[in-house]
């Protein structure tokens, strides 16, 4: 069949979940905390989106407060980009090791103190130090990767994409209802406040985590046996060697490059055109709302085998989108933007996570999925700094707005036309090894 219209299934074999008890009682409960560990991480993930979207929100106030230019401001949230790229593969090698639970509240600990910490410094340079450095750590302990490790460990093959989903939808709703807050309220140095309480939640949230996340990792949350650690060489060698890991990772670059132009550089191109913040406010409520619908249908097609589909619609629409805010400087060209974008905005993610979750060794999925942020994140770089730059020389966002249009269409070539051949390549390769298509990457067309 055409390419576009393989479809497919990246899943490892795994052991069968956890086998109903035989009291009742026992059983309701043991779900019970389940969908308790799934309603922490979906409000970690949404804590974890105030990291962001504060910065978009006050990223005017916080030029003016510390005295600088936006250009110069730029390298707070670029010092971030390349911080979260370093620190990605290395939080996911944690995950991995010692389980989603200690990441994440190691994490929540260290945003918490941070917070508190920039929301009281008075200079700038320390503050590039604190939020580029310190609070792009505790993002990376406390958002995409290890929540997918969390989902790993916690659910079967087939419940993963909706259940990621949901917890990924945690900074949607940090999109609907705290980014448009956050922009009502944006008056000289409020953004400080703003700092110290969010301190405040994280700490508090910390004890909550260590209390209600599930301690098992691996097998033994699924109920079968541990599967035997590799070396670290072993992990690494796994992942690089994979041709689908590459393909999806390559493809994820345009995602940070587009990514980071709307949680860093939005809300100050729509004041910039002349929008205002009531415009931002809808625009990016329209987007949360958005990402809410487009994340839950990517990981329910993405459960039924239509990665494949998810990822190429998505990185297209994206592309749209921009080419749509880019046509008019009008309010609503400025909505149909946050609308399209925001369809996609977590379907890239899901799609992307769901590829490596299901395809690689259970021991080397966090750093797999650090890996692919690493990508990622070198793309948020280029368009955070570029978009600074671009401000700051030609008075306008418009050059990093098409140049982000044209990577999402690149991206979009790449999983149309190169992701079916890694597919194919991966389960021709397990049936030579006379594993009969059950090796991590073997492909099932369904």
């Amino acid at each position: 069949m055409p390419p576009f219209e393989e479809e497919t299934s990246t899943r490892t074999p795994e052991a069968p979940g956890p086998p109903e008890s035989t009291g009742s009682g026992a059983s309701r409960h043991g779900r019970t905390l389940l969908w308790v560990a799934v309603a922490l991480g979906f409000v970690i993930a949404l804590l974890s989106s105030s990291i962001k979207n504060t910065l978009t929100a006050f990223y005017v106030s916080m030029t003016e407060d510390f005295d600088v230019s936006r250009g110069t401001f730029a390298i707070a949230p670029s010092a971030f980009m390349l911080t979260y790229a370093i620190a990605s593969p290395v939080m996911g090698y944690v995950a991995d090791r010692f389980g989603a639970r200690k990441s994440l509240a190691g994490g929540l600990v260290l945003g918490g103190v941070l917070f508190l910490a920039g929301g009281f410094t008075q200079s700038f340079a320390v503050f590039t130090l604190v939020y580029g450095v310190g609070l792009a750590v505790s993002y990376t302990a406390i958002s995409y990767v290890p929540l997918g490790v969390l989902v790993d460990e916690m659910f079967p093959p087939e419940r993963r994409g909706v259940t990621y989903a949901i917890l990924m939808n945690g900074t949607a709703v940090g999109f609907v209802a705290l980014l448009p807050l956050w922009i009502q309220i944006d008056e000289g140095t409020v953004w400080r406040t703003v700092f110290r309480w969010l301190g405040v939640v994280l700490l508090v949230i910390t004890v909550v985590a260590l209390f209600v996340l599930p301690k098992e990792t691996g097998g033994a949350a699924k109920g079968g046996a541990a599967p035997q650690r590799k070396s670290s060489a072993g992990m690494l060698s796994e992942v690089l060697g994979s041709r689908v890991f590459w393909t999806v990772s390559l493809a994820f670059f345009g995602c940070g490059v587009t990514m980071a132009f709307v949680d860093v550089h939005l809300v100050a191109h729509l004041d910039h055109i002349g929008l205002g913040g009531t415009v931002a406010s809808t625009t990016v409520a329209l987007l949360g709302a958005a990402e809410i619908v487009g994340a839950l249908v990517a990981g329910y097609y993405c459960d039924r085998g239509h990665g494949l589909k998810v990822l190429a619609g998505s990185y297209l629409v994206r592309s749209l989108s921009l080419v749509v805010l880019m046509a008019a400087p009008t309010a609503l060209a400025a909505n149909v933007f946050g609308l399209l974008f925001g369809i996609t905005y977590l379907g890239t993610v899901v799609a992307s996570s769901m590829y490596l979750i299901n395809s690689l060794d259970a021991r080397a999925k966090g750093l797999a999925l650090g890996l692919m942020w690493f990508i990622h994140q070198i793309g948020a770089f280029v368009a955070s700094e570029g978009g600074g730059i671009s401000y700051d020389t030609l008075q306008s966002y418009d050059p990093v707005v098409v140049g982000s249009a044209v990577i999402a269409l690149v991206s979009t070539v790449i999983i149309a036309v190169w992701l079916p051949r890694a597919l194919r390549g991966a389960r021709d390769g397990a049936e030579a090894d006379g594993t009969g298509g059950t090796a991590p990457e073997a492909v099932a067309e369904r």
